[in-house]
């Protein structure tokens, strides 16, 4: 059966009125069993990611298999076709962005046309962007610019997703998603966890996101404080615990630091819509 999920932004077609290097557009999973999929030409770069099956993608003229753990793009003006192996389920992550300058930023990276052997599919990426796109804040909307910018960076990674690093970064990432809610989670308890040294998670993180574990966490911790803010009623205070902030008056100092107001004033703005 076809399941597809697709979450576009906020006030959709018209641009933000923001200058931005390009403008998040819609980001969403396909999971199919066979059936193909078409799309007319668009004014989009789309990404794909494969983190299931297979599939051919026909984009312009030219036709890619696309295997698990490998990733594709198509550029403005080119028709799209998806054809997933008829055998088994395929399960595609992908996101679009548009924009003047959309092509030229991620042509700017030189990745060749085809597959790229991407690795393992950042999951956790694809689903902030989609969390993220009801909102049309400045502040939201450049945190979705670097969302993007850390996939673009993903895809091209061709790392061994069986070596020890490789391994040991997943398994990181797994304890972050799935423990930030723990206000004793820090850089400590996941060195010791996964048995490594502390100054050996930090390069190991410095070299695949270009930031330190404990700020990776602190970026989690605060994306669900976010959703929280917009999508809930729950006080400050219970928001702070729910997310890892042993102090409301922390989370409110860590929240201002990064968002330039407070999480009530945040708040207020986006039941304004400002």
């Amino acid at each position: 059966m076809d399941h597809n999920l697709t979450i576009r932004r906020l006030g959709f077609p018209d641009v933000p009125a923001i200058g931005l290097p390009f403008y998040p557009r819609s980001c969403g999973v396909n999971r199919f069993f066979g059936r193909r999929e078409e799309n007319e030409p668009d004014d989009i770069v789309e990404i794909c990611w494969v983190v299931r099956g297979s599939c051919v993608f026909e984009t312009g003229d030219a036709a890619y298999p696309v295997q698990e753990n490998q990733s594709i793009y198509r550029l403005p003006g080119e028709k799209r076709i998806k054809i997933p192996a008829p055998d088994r389920e395929t399960v595609i992550y992908w996101a679009a962005f548009d924009g003047p300058g959309a092509a030229a930023f991620l042509l700017s990276y030189g990745y060749p046309r085809g597959a790229l052997d991407s690795g393992k599919c950042p999951v956790h990426l694809f689903d902030e962007i989609r969390h993220s796109l009801n909102s049309l804040l400045p502040g939201d909307l450049r945190r979705m610019v670097a969302l993007y910018t850390e996939l673009i960076g993903l895809m091209g990674e061709e790392r061994d997703p069986q070596s020890s690093s490789g391994r040991i970064f997943r398994d990181a990432l797994g304890l972050i998603h799935s423990g930030y809610q723990n206000p004793a989670l820090n850089v400590n308890m996941l060195a010791e966890t996964l048995g490594v040294h502390r100054t050996s998670l930090d390069r190991l993180f410095l070299r695949e996101l270009s930031i330190p574990p404990g700020q990776y966490l602190m970026k989690i911790r605060l994306h669900h404080a976010l959703s929280l803010l917009s999508c809930t009623a729950l006080p400050v205070s219970e928001i702070a615990a729910h997310t890892g902030f042993v102090r409301p008056n922390y989370f409110g100092r860590v929240f201002r630091g990064t968002m330039g107001c407070s999480p009530r004033e945040y708040r207020r703005r986006r039941m304004q819509g400002i």
